[in-house]
């Protein structure tokens, strides 16, 4: 499996931010990465209101990126000295997911912490549900205080090359983690069946049915990865009617710190779904985030 060669971390200042660059290091000591990128953001509007409401002077912009320089560098100084990594901080003006990406043309992984200082930053509108959408790298999203690194990692698998691509992804992040596939899966038109009166031992049949299926996908899908010792693997197959709830389940029933899902399904319906899945566990996942492309 080829290593991570840099990462970009972004950072606002803020306590979740904070977590971010505090798990890039984790991150750099476990998968042996020794350079990346430190960003922040000084937004246009930002800078806009405060020139125009304190009526400041057109060197304020300077004053403004010079003194976050100074933080990110501070900020830098006090987790990753002494760790051997090469972290170039760099501070840009304008929207932060456009700037993000731009700094991110390199780096392997963005790195950003789930909420920002802005209560904007709490919903599927955030800059990390934005980014997630938008970014063509993997996108780790910090929703926990980093103690370790990532023991148990959970990844969402729908057979697809976007999940394969996350159990690989998932495997160079934590290179000696276990990895849980976890296949949700759904038997079309069983509610349906219910309300046209077909009895409950033909659903739970037509239920069981499904579940082979899903097996036998299960196993071909992971006769396809590459680079992944089998031992690591865990294999978990669940029904549910909503992926998302169901997926927090298995995070918790396995104690993982981390859950993986590709952002694209095989079809355009799973494009929608999985879609929906990534939002939904941005909000609702009860540990660290890694959405791949």
């Amino acid at each position: 499996m080829k290593p991570i060669s840099s990462l970009l971390v972004a950072s606002d200042f803020s306590a979740d931010s904070q977590h971010a660059m505090q798990r890039a290091a984790l991150l750099c000591k476990a998968a042996g990465i020794t350079r990346g990128t430190a960003l922040h953001v000084v937004e246009t509007g930002l800078l806009e209101n405060l020139t125009r409401l304190l009526h400041l002077p057109c060197e304020a912009e300077s004053t403004l990126l010079d003194d976050a320089m100074h933080a990110l560098e501070k900020e830098i100084a006090s987790i990753f000295e002494g760790s051997g990594v090469q972290l170039e901080p760099q501070v840009r003006s304008g929207k932060a997911v456009d700037r993000i990406i731009e700094a991110a043309a390199e780096p392997e992984i963005v790195l950003l912490g789930a909420k920002g200082r802005h209560l904007i930053d709490t919903n599927i509108g955030s800059t990390p549900g934005r980014l997630i959408r938008h970014s063509g790298k993997p996108v780790l999203v910090v929703k926990t205080e980093p103690v370790q690194p990532y023991r148990k990692i959970l990844v969402a698998v729908d057979f697809s090359a976007h999940s394969r691509r996350a159990v690989e992804w998932a495997a160079r992040v934590a290179p000696t983690a276990p990895l849980y596939l976890v296949h949700v899966y759904q038997a079309m038109f069983e509610g349906k069946m219910k309300y046209a009166g077909v009895t409950e031992d033909a659903i739970n049949d037509y239920r069981r049915m499904a579940r082979e299926a899903a097996e036998l996908e299960m196993e071909h899908f992971i006769s396809t990865l590459t680079g992944v010792h089998n031992s690591r693997l865990h294999k978990m197959i669940r029904h549910g009617e909503h992926p998302a709830q169901t997926l927090v389940r298995a995070i918790r029933k396995t104690g993982a710190d981390l859950v993986a899902v590709g952002r694209q399904g095989k079809s355009l319906m799973e494009h929608f779904l999985l879609g929906s899945v990534t939002l939904n566990l941005l909000e609702l996942s009860p540990c660290d985030l890694l959405v791949t492309q």
